[in-house]
C-alpha cells in the first residue's frame, strides 16, 4: 500500500476472543493496523449524521481507529455537490477530506454519474443531448478538479446496468438523454482532470455470478470493450449488499462468484473492490446469536477475496453501527459489524481474527497495484492444513488433519493438549491425550485455529475441517 498508518486501537475484550486465544494475539491490534500490515484497505462510510455533528463521540473514535479508508454516504453525490446548475457546494466533502488527512486515511469519491440523487434541474435537459453532455462534463470537471490529488479513487459511473436483464439501465436520465456513450465519456473526462486517480465502475448484485445472463457477466463484456478501446477504467466496485434469507442457502449471493469475477478482471488488469458491504436480515424477525455468528463467517468469506486475490485491495462496509444504517429502507436489519450501542458484533470478531491469522504466500506480497499475472493459484484449493505463523516460538510440534482426525507429533512431555477456536476466536473444542490422535467428528465443517501445547512447546495453525 502507498500509506501505512498503524494506530493503537481499542483494547479487545478477552471474553470476545476466548480466554486462551486472547493471550496469543496482541490486544491492541485494530482492523486498521492489521489491514495496513496485510497491504489492504478496510473502511466504512461516514454516515450523513456525522457531517452535522449528530453522532456520539465514540462513533468517530471507533471510525478513525479501526479504518484506513473512508467514503461519504451521500455528501459527494451530484445533488449534494451541484444542487443548482453551476453552483457547487463542497463544504461537506471538504470536511471529510480534512478528517481523512488528519487521520491518514485514503479517500473514495462517490459518485459522479448515477441515475439517482440527481437534482431536478438536470431533467430539464433530458431531451437536449448536447446540453446534457455539457452538464455532465462540467460537473465532472469541476468536482474532480476541486479534490484532485486528495480523492484517491472515484466511482465514476454507478449502477448503470439494469436489474432485470443484462442491459443498460434505460430509465437513467443520462441514458435517455445521451445514450450509453455517457459512460465512456465520463471515464475519459475524469481521467483527463486527475490522471492519478483510480477510476471505478460501481454496481450491486455482482456477487450473483458471471454467466452471460447475470449483471456481472454483462459488465465483464463491457470492461473488455473499455480496455480494448483505451477507456481509462482501473477498478470495478462490488457493492455487495447481501441478504440473509434464513434458509439452508442462507445468503443471496456468493463469495465464490465474486472471487470468480475478481479472477476474470485480473486478466484485464482491472482491480476488484468491495465498496458497500452489508449483510442484513429480514426486518421483523428475531436474529439469534447463531445467526450473527453465521453472518460473521460470511463477512470473513468476502474478506478472504480481498486478502487472497492479488487484484483486490479494498473492503469497505456501508456503515458502522446498526443504529445508523440505510438497510431499514430495504426492509432489512442488523447488517453491520457494530450493534446499536457501538459494541462489536461477531462479524467484527470474525474480520479481526481473519486478519490476525492470515499469512500471505511466502513468494507473494500484497501490493497497491494490479498484479498482471493472472495465473495465481486459487488459495481456496489447498491442502486441508493451512499453516500460519506460530504466535509463540517455533517448536518440534507438528500437526495435520486427515478427514476428521487430527494428528499431533513431536511431544516434549507425556501429553498434548489441543484447543480449537472458530474464526471469531471462540473456543469450540478442548481435550488432552498421550497418543497424539484426536477425533474431530463433533466439529462442524469450516476453518478453525488449532493450538497445541506440550510442556513448554506451543504450535498454532489454521486448519480446514471438511
Amino acid at each position: 500500500m502507498k500509506k501505512t498508518h498503524a494506530f493503537a486501537g481499542l483494547v479487545l475484550s478477552t471474553a470476545l476472543l476466548g480466554a486462551g486465544l486472547a493471550n496469543a494475539f496482541a490486544a491492541d491490534e485494530t482492523l486498521r493496523s492489521l489491514a495496513d500490515k496485510n497491504g489492504i484497505y478496510i473502511g466504512a462510510i461516514l454516515n450523513s449524521q456525522w457531517f452535522s455533528g449528530g453522532l456520539p463521540g465514540n462513533y468517530e473514535q471507533i471510525h478513525k481507529q479501526q479504518f484506513n479508508i473512508v467514503v461519504a454516504e451521500n455528501e459527494m453525490k451530484f445533488d449534494a455537490t451541484e444542487p443548482q446548475e453551476g453552483r457547487f457546494n463542497y463544504n461537506n466533502g471538504d470536511k471529510m477530506v480534512k478528517y481523512a488527512k488528519q487521520n491518514g486515511m485514503r479517500v473514495r469519491g462517490h459518485a459522479l454519474a448515477w441515475h439517482s440523487q440527481v437534482p431536478g434541474w438536470v431533467n430539464n435537459y433530458k431531451n437536449d443531448k448536447k446540453k446534457l453532455l455539457a452538464v455532465l462534463k462540467n460537473h465532472i470537471e469541476k468536482v474532480v478538479s476541486h479534490w484532485k490529488g486528495q480523492v484517491a479513487e472515484w466511482d465514476v459511473v454507478n449502477e448503470a446496468i439494469s436489474n432485470n436483464e443484462p442491459q443498460w439501465r434505460t430509465g437513467s436520465v443520462w441514458y435517455q438523454g445521451i445514450g450509453p456513450e455517457f459512460i465512456d465519456s465520463a471515464f475519459v473526462w475524469t481521467h483527463a482532470v486527475d490522471p492519478d486517480a483510480e477510476l471505478c465502475y460501481n454496481d450491486y448484485n455482482l456477487e450473483q455470478g458471471i454467466n452471460p445472463k447475470a449483471k456481472a457477466g454483462f459488465l465483464l463484456e463491457q470492461v473488455k470493450r473499455w480496455v480494448a478501446n483505451g477507456i481509462p477504467i482501473h477498478c470495478v466496485g462490488s457493492q455487495t449488499h447481501v441478504e440473509d434469507t434464513t434458509t439452508d442457502k442462507h445468503f443471496i449471493g456468493s463469495p465464490d462468484s465474486l472471487r470468480s469475477l475478481a479472477k476474470e478482471l485480473a486478466k484485464l488488469n482491472v482491480k476488484l473492490k468491495i465498496t458497500e458491504l452489508d449483510i442484513g436480515f429480514k426486518s421483523g424477525i428475531n436474529v439469534s446469536q447463531r445467526d450473527l455468528q453465521r453472518q460473521g463467517q460470511t463477512f470473513r468469506q468476502y474478506l478472504d477475496i480481498i486478502l487472497e486475490e492479488p487484484n483486490a485491495d479494498t473492503y469497505l462496509i456501508w456503515g458502522v453501527s446498526d443504529k445508523w444504517s440505510w438497510l431499514g429502507g430495504l426492509n432489512r436489519q442488523k447488517g453491520l459489524i457494530y450493534d446499536d450501542n457501538l459494541k462489536p458484533k461477531p462479524a467484527f470478531d470474525s474480520i479481526l481474527v481473519r486478519l490476525q491469522t492470515y499469512e500471505p504466500p511466502k513468494d507473494t506480497a500484497k501490493k497497491d497495484t494490479v498484479v498482471q499475472d493472472s495465473s495465481k493459484k486459487d488459495s481456496t484449493k489447498k491442502d486441508t492444513t493451512d499453516a500460519i505463523k506460530p504466535f509463540i516460538a517455533p517448536s518440534s510440534l507438528s500437526l495435520h488433519v486427515a478427514g476428521r482426525t487430527l494428528f499431533v507429533t513431536g511431544f516434549t512431555s507425556k501429553t498434548a493438549k489441543v484447543d480449537i477456536f472458530d474464526m471469531q476466536g471462540r473456543p469450540v473444542f478442548s481435550t488432552e491425550n498421550n497418543k497424539g490422535v484426536f477425533d474431530l467428528t463433533t466439529i462442524a465443517e469450516g476453518l478453525y485455529v488449532v493450538r497445541v501445547q506440550s510442556g513448554f512447546s506451543n504450535l498454532t495453525q489454521k486448519v480446514s475441517i471438511k
